[in-house]
């Protein structure tokens, strides 16, 4: 593993030079930022581990097969694939409940960057339409590298933070620092825009080279979408809470327990991750050293004109020439070896179920499905690792909703965009992670056919409905009707 160790202290002398520069921040909001180095490194190896270039990328013999990214869209999936929200209550919760459905259709691609990154920043804010007048409330969905807290209780909760924002404009770079600062009962937000230096390089596969991110502070109007902010200090009084909200994956943050942010769902995996890059490299160069092929002597083939042997056309990969004096008595010979193929792939099976032992995967959600534990209790025990996991990361996630809910009122109230009213928010998550679905639905309905379950129930339990709803659905049928038990 020194060869892993080696390769992250290079990412991070690598990533140095380019990170907006912390001090330069707190120099121009006049704020101290509360998080660590390390942590700052951390995020910036998450990131760049998710986007398939980890810092051992290059390495002889490694290939990187975007195992992060696996990892961190499959968490998705298990946290949101029942997920349902709703607002109730009242005209302002309907209001509510358009702008979530809204802004929230791809919660997927934004919970899969939140497990990869350690944690996610919902901030709403309200958009004019073209009269001018308020009317919608959006969402900055904020990655972790764009986004510095200054203030935290000693429960961990990100009271006062510094957001970033970049917009690329022909040669320059703008950049946008919002700063919110919660006190007692009310919020002051300060909006600064910034233009860089000119853009020293830039291609569409690598970040900007920018030595003076804020070489020159300009007014927030010379980008069309700041414009409608104010260029003086905003203050928000009688509110409980900050109008974002941090939600962090729940795992321990072993990078640096005093950091209130959270830790990438496969922080702890990394080695391993590097190991299984490792492996899958060796995988692939074995089956390329131990291709097939047919070895003949030079006097059976033709000669070019500086008198190479010519390999048969379209068959290159296949012969190889071979001087007949140093082959013995052989005019041919079939290089055909054994491909160690099946301890290899074992080997690599053993350290993808570690990764996911690591995260907190059921095993074969990324290893072998064929190489289980068989016995109804392994299998359960798996299932409940995974379950366990996802339930985690869901009840952090409806915490951060109901208090992105929060916001939203306040905004709504302040902007009196509608009359005030009752407010509740319904969060549904399921428990598929744990239950087999297609099992569960014949248990069911063998159930409904034994005469030991209402069909009402059977359908909204099915379509996630209520009973009186559920009674709709079903058709008018004679008992007859119904399919006998096999």
């Amino acid at each position: 593993m020194n060869t892993l160790k080696f390769s992250i202290k290079n990412f991070i002398r690598k990533w140095v030079g380019k990170l907006f520069p912390r001090n330069s921040i707190e120099k121009e909001m006049k704020v101290q930022i509360a998080v660590s180095g390390s942590m700052d490194n951390a995020i910036q190896l998450w990131k760049d581990m998710y986007e398939n270039h980890p810092p051992w990328i290059g390495e002889e013999g490694t290939l990187c097969t975007n195992i992060p990214a696996t990892i961190a869209e499959e968490m998705a999936r298990l946290v949101l694939t029942e997920f349902e929200l709703s607002v109730t209550g009242s005209p302002m919760a309907d209001f509510i409940n358009d702008q979530l459905k809204r802004e929230l259709s791809d919660l997927d691609i934004q919970v899969e960057r939140y497990c990869a990154e350690g944690g996610i920043v919902l901030k709403p804010y309200v958009s004019v339409g073209m009269d001018g007048q308020p009317n919608k409330i959006e969402i900055d969905f904020v990655e972790a590298d764009k986004f510095y807290p200054t203030a935290f209780t000693s429960k961990g909760e990100i009271m006062s933070a510094i957001f970033l924002q970049h917009k690329r404009m022909g040669e320059y770079l703008y950049t946008r620092l919002e700063y919110h600062e919660f006190s007692g009962n009310s919020v002051t937000i300060v909006n600064k825009a910034y233009r860089s230096e000119k853009i020293a390089s830039y291609t569409d596969d690598e970040e900007p080279t920018i030595n003076q991110p804020f070489d020159e502070e300009v007014s927030l109007s010379e980008v069309d979408e700041w414009a409608g902010l104010s260029e003086e200090p905003v203050t928000i009084n009688n509110i409980e809470k900050p109008l974002f909200v941090y939600i962090k994956v729940a795992k321990s943050n072993n990078i640096d327990r005093s950091s209130p942010l959270g830790v990438s769902i496969y922080s702890k995996a990394i080695e391993l991750i590097h190991e299984a890059d490792r492996m899958l490299g060796q995988i692939v160069w074995e089956y390329d050293a131990k291709e097939a092929a047919v070895h003949v002597s030079e006097e059976y083939l033709k000669a070019d004109k500086h008198g190479k042997p010519v390999l048969p056309e379209g068959k290159e990969k296949l012969y190889r020439a071979f001087d007949e004096g140093s082959g013995g008595n052989k005019l041919f010979d079939v290089y055909s070896p054994d491909i160690r193929d099946t301890p290899m792939f074992n080997g690599l099976n053993k350290i993808l179920k570690r990764i996911e032992w690591t995260v907190g995967f059921a095993y074969g959600t990324i290893s072998d499905p064929d190489e289980l534990e068989k016995t109804a209790e392994e299998i359960k025990s798996s299932k409940q690792r995974s379950y366990r996991t996802a339930s985690r990361l869901q009840g952090a996630w409806q915490k951060g909703l109901e208090h992105l809910v929060d916001s939203m009122i306040v905004l709504i109230n302040l902007y009196r965009m509608t009359p005030y009213g009752s407010v509740n928010v319904n969060c549904s998550w399921g428990d598929s992670v744990l239950e087999d679905t297609d099992k569960e639905y014949q248990r069911r309905w063998a159930m409904v056919v034994a005469g030991k379950l209402k069909l009402e129930k059977f359908i909204a339990w099915y379509f996630g409905c209520t009973e009186e709803e559920a009674a709709d659905y079903i058709p008018d049928m004679q008992e007859d009707d119904f399919p006998e038990e096999e």
